[in-house]
């Protein structure tokens, strides 16, 4: 009989030893350890994917505040330092989970990169939205309205795709220097549309000013704006608007000059040229009789100037060649004068009351430290000289009339106050002069002094007793 021991089969239960016992638990807990990291990345990896996608605001809430007040986010630059000391306990530990199952540290890092960047972009999206302040579309879209001519140059950049509606009503407006402030939202106190007529500083808001403002119409500057386009197209009507505004004497000297060069150019088309303009009151048309003279006719129609200014008008060589059925152009009269001490200036006048215009305007000289004396005067009777001899009234020297060297020229004109002020005046009068740089200046011994060719026309024009008006 076989032993108990010898028996093939063993009747010992079998153990297993505390070596294998030891490792099937290590086994166990690094299966559940692989599986605990494997949800954790994937956690990890799907919040990497919402931070990434969500909204700046969203983002920007989402980030916790220092002390747990209502504090704005901590700039980027100290968002590292802040996870590793603030959260070092879980990081450590999801960095030695990650190290345990895949042997390094090297996922963890590049899941810290992903959320400092996220971080980072966050803040700085932050900032921009606090820049830009309330620059919401609804309010780039009111600014634009408000200006249609000046849109932004520089619109607000957008950075996300979906943008609130409208802004909140604590945040106030974007300060935009290329737009129009928005008008209030009283009704009250909005501007008034362009069809309400609506005056501000007496301009109609939305319409162009005109040229003459209404209120000015009639006035000289009103004149003389009105009266300059139409020089060329209707010169009668544009000479009596410039008369007008040139002899009321409340001109700048800049607008006077302007007035006078312009009456000096019609002047030339109207007076002196024998074309007849039917529809010039000051001139006439006269056809010549048998037995005519230009003095003749002049004294026959009480004209009042000199016969020389009807042979300058006509531009009649000699005098004595007139004919029988000739038609001459000649002035209506009176003629007068106004001198500006001011602009240094003559102008000569035809016509009376308001219809007086002015027939040419000439530069002057005047008495030197303010000798020439204002007022009204008049063309003393049997003053007006040609040629005339002359005794200097100080040194006492004599001039013939024949002389070159006469400064009073070839023509000459007394004058005689009309005034209170001005009768008991002597010697005072019209002349020409040889001293052509004295014209524009102060240095006569009071008398208006012109040049050569131009004193002719005066003393063709003003006969004896004519006014002459004489303008500080």
């Amino acid at each position: 009989m076989a032993l108990a021991s010898q028996s093939p089969r063993s009747t010992r239960q079998f153990q297993p030893s505390q070596r294998f016992g030891t490792q099937f638990i290590l086994l166990g807990a690094a299966a559940v350890a692989s599986l605990g990291a494997g949800w954790w990345l994937m956690r990890a990896d799907a919040g990497s994917t919402e931070i990434a996608s969500a909204s700046p605001a969203a983002l920007a809430s989402s980030v916790p505040a220092a002390s747990g007040s209502n504090q704005p986010m901590r700039a980027p630059t100290s968002l590292d330092a802040e996870q590793s000391s603030e959260s070092a306990p879980s990081n450590n530990i999801a960095s030695n989970n990650i190290a345990s199952n895949n042997g390094s540290s090297k996922n963890g890092s590049a899941l810290d990169n992903i959320v400092a960047d996220a971080g980072r972009e966050a803040a700085r999206t932050s900032s921009e939205v606090s820049a830009a302040g309330a620059s919401s579309p609804v309010a780039a879209t009111n600014a634009q309205a408000s200006a249609p001519s000046a849109p932004t140059s520089n619109p607000p950049r957008t950075t996300s795709s979906s943008a609130p509606s409208s802004a909140p009503a604590s945040t106030p407006p974007a300060t935009n220097p290329s737009a129009t402030p928005e008008a209030p939202a009283n009704d009250a106190q909005q501007a008034p549309k362009k069809s309400d007529g609506i005056k501000q500083n007496g301009i109609t808001q939305g319409e162009r000013p005109a040229a003459t403002p209404a209120a000015n119409a009639g006035s000289p500057a009103g004149n003389l704006a009105q009266g300059l386009p139409l020089a060329a197209s209707e010169p009668v009507k544009a000479r009596a608007m410039l008369s007008s505004a040139l002899l009321s004497g409340e001109l700048s000297p800049l607008d006077a000059k302007r007035c006078s060069d312009a009456l000096v150019e019609i002047g030339r088309v109207l007076a002196f040229t024998p074309v007849y303009n039917a529809n010039d009151p000051m001139f006439f048309q006269y056809t010549v009789q048998s037995g005519d003279s230009l003095e003749k006719i002049v004294r026959r129609h009480k004209i009042g100037c000199d016969w020389r200014l009807v042979q300058r008008i006509n531009n009649i060589k000699k005098p004595e060649a007139i004919r029988v059925g000739q038609r001459l152009k000649l002035p209506k009269g009176p003629f007068s004068a106004v001198v500006s001490k001011r602009d240094y200036r003559v102008d000569i006048c035809v016509g009376a009351g308001s219809e007086r215009v002015v027939l040419t305007s000439l530069p002057c000289g005047l008495g030197s430290a303010n000798g020439t004396p204002t007022g009204n005067f008049k063309v003393r009777v049997g003053s007006k000289l040609l040629n005339p001899e002359w005794t200097h009234p100080v040194t006492g020297e004599h001039f013939a009339g024949d002389d070159p060297k006469n400064p009073i020229g070839e023509h000459w004109l007394g004058l005689e106050g009309t005034d209170t002020t001005n009768a008991q005046l002597a010697g005072y009068g019209i002349h020409g002069t040889i001293d052509i740089d004295s014209i524009g200046q102060d240095r006569s011994l009071g008398c208006v002094r012109l040049l050569a060719e131009d004193v002719a026309i005066v003393w063709e024009c003003l006969g004896d007793g004519a006014m002459v008006e004489i303008r500080q």
